[in-house]
């Protein structure tokens, strides 16, 4: 082989990683009865292509505070065997008061998270099926509007006797509703969801609709978020939940 076919090919190293890396799903989710790829799965997936083309990888955190907001920027740095890098980035925001966990773990999460999407991006792994994505954005922005609608709906509660007959009449209304308005304010619930049974209930009541695979997408993501991925649901410290 020429030097400058050497040359060409190394250039590729990335395109070929790309195009032959698989990482496995290696995990379980049991409230969406999935598979799902955690960050070192796509770790080890990657390591014998680092070997076989000389080529290395760095993943570092930045940790910043955007208003209220705690935000951890993962940096994920490839060089190949000729110097030349790629860098790609990834977010997720840090719950320091998240229940069942210490600060620890709620940075470790979020680093987990980022790095996994930030390696998403940079070897081109599709997690559509895995994660937050067009149900978590949805979610977002129904968030506003549901919250207004509550506020309103508390304001007008001046006894324990309407109190009592609103919420009747809520349920009635929301047994009535169309699916679609239903699956809004059930992607918030699922946001807000400090227990699994909120997950099972939503993925029961929009099973074999239309709304299904966003309600599991949401579960899914939810679950990972909160530590109920794997080992015992309701502790939500589990030291090895990665996304």
């Amino acid at each position: 082989m020429s030097q400058q076919q050497n040359q060409s090919a190394e250039l590729d190293v990335l395109r070929t990683i790309q195009q032959e890396l698989k990482a496995p799903k290696s995990k379980f989710n049991k409230f969406g009865n999935f598979h799902y790829r955690s960050l070192e799965d796509i770790l080890e997936g990657v390591k014998p292509f680092l070997l076989q083309h000389n080529a290395t990888l760095v993943l570092t955190d930045e940790v910043q505070e955007i208003g209220s907001v705690v935000v951890l920027t993962a940096k994920a740095v490839f060089t190949d065997a000729t110097g030349k890098q790629t860098v790609v980035t990834a977010h997720a925001g840090v719950d320091i008061n998240k229940k069942g966990m210490d600060v620890a773990q709620t940075f470790g999460s979020s680093s987990s998270y980022a790095r996994k999407y930030a390696l998403n991006g940079l070897f081109l792994i599709d997690d559509s099926q895995d994660a937050d994505t067009d149900a978590y954005q949805q979610q977002i922005n129904s968030q506003t509007t549901t919250n207004q609608q509550t506020n309103k709906a508390q304001n007008q509660q001046n006894s324990n006797a309407q109190n009592n007959q609103r919420g009747n009449n809520q349920q009635k209304q929301a047994a009535t509703k169309p699916l679609a308005d239903r699956y809004q304010s059930a992607l918030v619930s699922i946001r807000n969801a400090n227990k699994p049974a909120t997950l099972d209930k939503a993925i029961a009541t929009f099973k074999g609709s239309t709304f299904s695979a966003g309600i599991e997408n949401a579960c899914r993501a939810r679950a990972d978020q909160m530590g109920w991925s794997n080992g015992n649901p309701n502790n939500g410290q589990n030291n090895n939940m990665h996304h």
